[in-house]
């Protein structure tokens, strides 16, 4: 995230601020930066995991062939797809369940 700078105009016009002003500026300040994290994180979430060496460890569970792990791996994806993508064409969001 981008380093906070503080210039000498806004350094001279906070220096003269009364209590009020000062509470509105943190404030502003504050959701600035707030909504600015909120962005990040959408952004970061919205990414589909890496899903290496999924079909691997699904082999590991006894009974479960190459087939039928690629098969689950497949699903695996399109549910993380389609979560990234949001709601679906009916408005509702997928609920994981």
């Amino acid at each position: 995230m981008k380093k906070y700078e503080l210039n000498r105009k806004q350094y001279e016009r906070i220096r003269k601020m009364d209590h009020n002003d000062m509470k509105e500026y943190l404030n502003a300040v504050y959701e600035n930066r707030y909504r600015a994290g909120e962005r990040a994180a959408s952004e970061k979430a919205a990414e589909v995991p890496d899903l290496v060496g999924l079909e691997e460890e699904i082999q590991n569970i006894r009974g479960i062939g190459g087939a039928k792990a690629r098969a689950v791996c497949e699903v695996v994806k399109s549910f993380f797809e389609r979560k990234v993508a949001g709601p679906d064409e009916t408005g509702s969001e997928i609920s994981g369940e």
